[in-house]
């Protein structure tokens, strides 16, 4: 709520006036300047559609809007809202948020987005040889892995048997079976180092040992597609059973080349033999309707069928694969999206993806060499030396390490001592098995720069980047004006019950009806008992309550309903209806086959409304009258000078 109230009250964009400077002087509140640039930012960000035309009556009515706001924060600040911790943290929470757009290499970023979309536009089919090494592993085990990685490559590359190498030497336990080959895939289907390798091939080469987390693989690109895209499809699917041996699967091929010849001679329908035969129970109920796929997300063989299928509808034949025998009808189908289209889509990935990694590694770098990093080697040493191996039961022996304060690194004029390094490694620690103390502590070490030198720009954005300046001063004025128009008029008027009702009844002839009937409604849907109901209702002094008991039998199935009220015409069409007159109109048989009947007891003259009845209009207009009030006072507490002559040069039209 207070953020939409804060976009309302002010927005933002950039533009220019004339040729008065930014920082000359519009007007005053109690002394204290509002320039040309403070209002040129939230005049040319609230007036959108081109109705910053920067007219008299344009900056004129925003003028007398702004110096409303203006004068809000100015008694919000005297109040001090701006030390509420509530506020504040909400405040610190918006920085956050807002901080992280501007915490990125623009370009980078851009640069991942374009090269994911491009990677997108083909599909690859590639093999590769693992070697194992532990990411943590020492230098000697590293080497000894990339050197067997490199004898694989030369063989590869004298002309020896890829698949024949594959089974003999990947750690890669599929390979025993695919000769290495992964199959189709494209972006985003592997890690980021190994997709990179892949891409960066022509089909037929054979990459350098490429290093990931699982260890070097040797790549090959076997081939490369323009994208398929993506297909819409449904299935019947008769499963293997658990175990099943050749006789087994003949039948369930028997079964389903059956089922396939009734659905193309149209004996049966492809919905209807799905939920007659398939055991898909997932997607049986919806008409055998599976989600939308794309290279790489379903079985290779599956996945062939689909996509040479031509046309919506058409159905392929009987397909096997691991999971057992299926019929597949295309849905739809859909080509690789234009960048803009998938734009956002590619940009959350990157965010969950390691790819989003480098961006990061590369702003840190940056900034390190922006603001004269300089980091002390001997100090880092003494300081690992000074720990013990609990580090990596998730403790850090403090006791030890109290006396040491030495600079580690700094960033611009900021240092960065051992003690701050402790601080940072007793709130992030945690038990780890996985590296020993020297490999943990340089983890801990190069997290502890990237963090530091992350926060050091974020603090430094009001200086850097005039527009989170102004974004965060926007922001925090709007959640003042929100806190201290809440107090004075939003929550006063609802809870102000005693000024509420003095209001309404000195203002009560501006909450009239307007001319009415009172009458009340008759329902049944049984045609006898409504004649009978409606011949005691012509009677003098009649009563509706009176008639309900003497009609309305305890066991019966029908029994005569009513609705007694007043009513303004346009309130109710039924009554609009009938002739506003006193008396009772004939029984009405409805195209539902009830019966209706009203009885107009009297025309009530205009009224004023009741507080009850009037109480969101009267709320409504109490909040405008306290606001008003408000405003008045404020302004003879805080007077406003407007510099005309600055003013009347922003005019253009």
């Amino acid at each position: 709520m207070r953020f939409l109230f804060l976009a309302s009250a002010l927005a933002a964009s950039t533009a220019l006036f004339s040729q008065v400077e930014k920082s000359t002087t519009l007007f005053t509140v109690a002394g204290e300047p509002v320039t040309v640039g403070e209002f040129e930012y939230v005049y040319t960000k609230n007036n959108v559609n081109n109705q910053a035309d920067f007219s008299e009556k344009s900056l004129s009515e925003y003028l007398d809007l702004y110096k409303n706001f203006r004068l809000k924060v100015k008694e919000a600040e005297a109040l001090k809202l701006d030390t509420i911790t509530s506020l504040m943290t909400e405040l610190s929470g918006y920085r956050k948020q807002l901080a992280k757009s501007y915490l990125t290499d623009k370009e980078i970023s851009e640069k991942l987005l374009q090269e994911a979309y491009e990677r997108s536009l083909r599909d690859v089919n590639a093999s590769h040889i693992l070697i194992k090494c532990d990411e943590n592993a020492n230098p000697q085990d590293t080497m000894l892995a990339y050197k067997k990685a490199m004898s694989i490559r030369q063989r590869l590359i004298k002309g020896e048997d890829f698949g024949k190498l594959a089974r003999e030497n990947s750690d890669d336990p599929s390979a025993k079976d695919n000769d290495g080959n992964l199959g189709w895939f494209s972006v985003f289907q592997m890690i980021y180092p190994f997709e990179s390798a892949v891409y960066s091939l022509k089909p037929g080469e054979v990459s350098m040992p490429v290093h990931t987390q699982y260890g070097y693989h040797i790549v090959k690109l076997n081939s490369s597609r323009p994208a398929q895209g993506e297909i819409h499809t449904a299935h019947l699917l008769l499963k293997f059973p658990e175990g099943a041996n050749d006789a087994q699967k003949k039948k369930i091929a028997t079964q389903i080349d059956s089922i396939y010849q009734a659905i193309v001679s149209g004996k049966v329908s492809f919905e209807d033999a799905v939920a007659q035969f398939s055991e898909d129970r997932t997607s049986r109920n919806k008409k055998g309707d599976l989600p939308w796929f794309g290279t790489g997300r379903m079985v290779p063989q599956f996945e062939e069928a689909a996509f040479a299928l031509k046309n919506d509808g058409d159905i392929s034949n009987p397909v096997q694969t691991a999971y057992g025998w299926h019929i597949i009808k295309r849905l739809e189908k859909r080509d690789a999206p234009k960048y803009d289209e998938v734009k956002s889509t590619l940009k959350r990935k990157i965010e969950r993806d390691s790819r989003s990694q480098v961006a990061k590694g590369i702003l840190v770098e940056k900034i390190k060499r922006e603001n004269n990093f300089k980091d002390f080697p001997a100090n880092k040493k003494e300081f690992f030396a000074a720990v013990d191996s609990t580090i990596t039961k998730g403790t850090l022996n403090t006791a030890e390490l109290e006396k040491l304060n030495k600079p580690l690194f700094t960033i611009a004029n900021n240092t960065y001592s051992q003690a701050d390094f402790a601080g940072y490694i007793s709130k992030n620690a945690k038990h780890r098995g996985d590296k020993n103390k020297e490999q943990l502590l340089e983890e801990y070490y190069e997290n502890f720069v990237a963090q530091s030198a992350l926060d050091y720009e974020e603090s430094q954005l009001e200086t850097k980047k005039p527009e989170f300046k102004s974004l965060m001063k926007e922001y925090r004025d709007g959640i003042l004006l929100f806190e201290l128009t809440d107090r004075e008029v939003w929550s006063k008027a609802s809870k102000d019950t005693v000024g509420l009702n003095a209001f309404h009844e000195q203002n009560k002839n501006k909450y009239m009806w307007g001319n009415r009937v009172q009458a009340v409604i008759y329902n049944t849907t049984d045609k006898t008992l409504a004649e009978k109901a409606h011949k005691m209702a012509l009677k003098k002094n009649a009563d509706e309550e009176k008639i309900k008991a003497k009609l309305n039998k305890p066991d019966a199935a029908a029994k005569i309903s009513t609705i007694d009220g007043k009513y303004e015409k346009g309130q109710y069409n039924v009554i609009d209806e009938i002739d506003w007159k006193v008396g009772v109109t004939p029984v009405k048989m409805l195209d539902d086959s009830s019966y209706r009947f009203i009885v107009v007891k009297a025309l009530v003259a205009p009224e004023p409304k009741t507080l009850k009845e009037a109480k969101g209009y009267v709320v409504s207009d109490y909040q405008e009258y306290l606001e008003k009030t408000w405003l008045d006072n404020l302004r003879r507490k805080y007077p406003i000078k407007v510099n005309e002559s600055v003013l009347k040069a922003l005019i253009k039209k």
